[in-house]
């Protein structure tokens, strides 16, 4: 074997673990060690125009991916072809030697060592090819050999990084964390651009120290600002969370950056999916959720995932579908909490209101710290005209929001008074048990209305609803001889309406309050107060017949 041929390999070793040699399959070199396998073997099968030692490169590394997902006779054919392609090259006789050692018999183990022997010959002194024959022992747990293998690369070159990533491999294989991470440290001691050694240590550290994962990301892409596997450990990293806290920005920006090379995990892509659903990017997580299930017809998440975000999409005849079978073929201790909460959300839109608040009480009932469900709840039992539970629920979500907002006791506030109205008929004699719920719905109202009135002084709704509450509290007490109590919260809201009457938008608001006022004058006999209110409401209805018949009524006196 001649000079620039020995040089030659043994670049192209050097590089498996430094990155000192700049080939045309690095890109695909990278994603095998970073065992982003579909990634590579899509790599490599799109390279052309390589170098006869290139190619001989491309062939042992598709046989090493095909090895690691267990393919074996994809892995021997492309084995074969390295070897075949240039005969001098070391790694496609590893190849070929490893799945001799897979056989598990002594012939094979015989077979493998002469294949390995051949390897050594070929690059005596490179440490790179005596490091490969260990891991190919590491695979299949022969320790002793691959130490032996791993003391040779040592008399060759001690401080080789790839030996210390090899061995940390092999102490990983024997679930020794703390150990395998110190191998990996040495590693990037001996080679700080050793980009394997840091991807590696990064793992190594993801779920048990977080933030010393991310440091040691930022540090192999400060080596190697391009390095795509870095970007999908930083996007796992921040999906899972840094310090109990997840940062599905970050996340997504790192994803970002790995989803556009073909082969793409679907781990990786099913998280970048869900990530976009979860930051209201429903269109784009659209087209990514279609596109995993194409690659995966069964995947469990993103069936899920896709019957949350066709909700938002407003796709809701194919998505009640969709959640309706997904319900169905999941087992019950599997449904979480969102399941039901869209099931439900699915029925209310579909108007099956007594499906809808069975699905949504239990969707609360498995996370109660979405207390905003209980106003979803409410609503489902408003459409049904359960108002006892409509006001139960409505009051649920204020007692549990620690922040509600004033439109929130406005809605009570209405639901309650719609309650009260429903129990309130002069003419009929309701039951003692019916006055008193009655009278609750009138507390609660009242006391909700004026809650709004004292956030928003500056709104009509807090005036003109509590006097509307008031009113009805005032002839449930005096009957006939009601006293008008409500007039001071009508007055209060009148201007306000009458400054945004705009194009006539507050018209019936504004004509509710002259009517109370015109009848309030009626029975207080100051008739010309009354005649005033009542021409007013035909200035602004001309054809309002109320109005008319009561004017009409004083013309004739």
């Amino acid at each position: 074997m001649n000079t620039k041929k020995i040089l030659l390999v043994i670049l192209v070793a050097l590089y498996c673990f430094s990155g000192a040699y700049a080939s045309k399959n690095d890109k695909g070199i990278d994603y095998y060690r970073a065992e982003l396998y579909d990634a590579a073997k899509l790599f490599f099968q799109q390279q052309t125009n390589l170098t006869k030692d290139e190619q001989a490169e491309n062939y042992y590394y598709l046989g090493q991916v095909y090895a690691a997902t267990q393919n074996l006779d994809s892995a021997a054919y492309f084995y074969k072809k390295a070897v075949e392609t240039d005969p001098e090259y070391p790694y496609g006789y590893i190849g070929e030697g490893m799945l001799q050692l897979n056989k598990n018999s002594k012939e094979g183990t015989n077979a493998a060592n002469d294949l390995f022997k051949k390897a050594i010959g070929f690059a005596k002194k490179d440490p790179a090819i005596a490091t490969a024959v260990a891991e190919a022992y590491i695979n299949v747990k022969m320790y002793d050999q691959a130490e032996e293998a791993l003391m040779r690369a040592r008399k060759i070159k001690k401080d080789y990084s790839g030996i210390y990533i090899a061995e940390g491999d092999m102490l990983m294989s024997k679930s020794r964390v703390g150990d395998a991470s110190g191998k990996y440290e040495t590693a990037i001691r001996f080679n700080p651009k050793d980009k394997t050694a840091y991807l590696k240590y990064a793992r190594v550290y993801k779920t048990i120290n977080p933030s010393l994962s991310l440091e040691n990301l930022e540090k192999l892409l400060a080596v190697d600002p391009d390095y795509m596997p870095a970007y999908a450990e930083l996007g796992d990293l921040y999906y899972r969370g840094i310090d109990g806290v997840a940062n599905y920005n970050k996340a997504i920006e790192a994803y970002e950056r790995i989803m556009n090379i073909p082969g793409v995990p679907l781990t990786q892509e099913t998280r970048y999916a869900q990530l976009l659903f979860f930051t209201d990017r429903y269109q784009e997580a659209d087209a990514l959720i279609n596109n995993v299930l194409r690659r995966d017809p069964n995947n469990y998440v993103m069936k899920r995932i896709r019957s949350y975000n066709n909700f938002k999409l407003e796709k809701y005849t194919e998505g009640l579908e969709l959640m309706t079978t997904f319900m169905k073929e999941t087992k019950q201790e599997d449904l979480i909490s969102l399941d039901y909460t869209y099931y439900g959300r699915y029925l209310t839109k579909a108007k099956q209101y007594d499906l809808a608040v069975e699905n949504l009480k239990k969707g609360y009932e498995q996370d109660t710290s979405k207390f905003e469900m209980l106003k979803e709840i409410a609503d489902a039992y408003q459409a049904l005209s359960n108002r006892a539970e409509a006001v139960a629920y409505q009051e649920k979500y204020l007692n549990s929001n620690p922040d509600p907002a004033a439109l929130d006791y406005f809605y009570l506030g209405q639901t309650a008074y719609v309650a009260a109205v429903s129990l309130y008929n002069p003419e009929v004699q309701i039951s003692p048990e019916d006055s008193i719920q009655r009278d609750k719905y009138i507390e609660t109202a009242e006391k909700a209305f004026t809650t709004v009135k004292e956030r928003l002084p500056e709104s009509y709704m807090g005036y003109l609803w509590l006097g509307n509450i008031i009113n009805i509290k005032d002839v449930v007490i005096n009957g006939d001889k009601a006293q008008g109590l409500a007039k001071p919260y009508y007055e209060q809201a009148l201007p306000i309406l009458l400054e945004s009457n705009e194009n006539g938008r507050r018209n019936r608001e504004i004509i509710s309050i002259y009517n109370f006022l015109g009848a309030y004058y009626i029975q207080t006999d100051d008739s010309k107060s009354s005649q005033e209110y009542f021409n007013k409401i035909l200035e602004l209805d001309p054809n309002n017949e109320r109005a008319k018949q009561i004017l009409e009524g004083f013309e004739k006196k």
